[in-house]
């Protein structure tokens, strides 16, 4: 009787730190997404989508069905965490919007009533 040999291949990550990344990547890459931010607001998607490919082929992370990534700007800590954006659970604090990655809403969720 034989035996089934697998293997496994590399899973890419599906978030990502800027604070992991190179200083002058970090850089780069929230710069891209503040554009792709702005080009979002302005109802210009397939510009932001371009953005979000770029930031995407630069760190590795694996690609959201969505195409669109999403950085969390969770006042509680301030992790910076690079993620699908469909999985981003959001607040307001009086009217500004603000994004919680997933592990920050499972740890300290915020409602903005705080």
């Amino acid at each position: 009787m034989g035996h089934a040999v697998m293997t496994h291949a590399p899973t890419q990550a599906t978030e990502i730190h800027p604070h992991h990344l190179p200083a002058t990547l970090a850089d780069q890459v929230n710069e891209l997404l503040d554009q792709a931010n702005d080009y979002a607001d302005h109802r210009e998607l397939t510009a932001s989508a371009i953005l979000h490919a770029q930031v995407i082929r630069l760190t590795g992370i694996r690609p959201p069905a969505s195409g669109e990534l999403t950085r969390c700007t969770c006042q509680a800590c301030y992790c910076g965490c690079i993620f699908d954006a469909a999985k981003a659970r959001t607040y307001l604090d009086g009217t500004i919007e603000f994004v919680q990655c997933i592990r920050c809403a499972d740890e300290h969720r915020l409602t903005g009533d705080e």
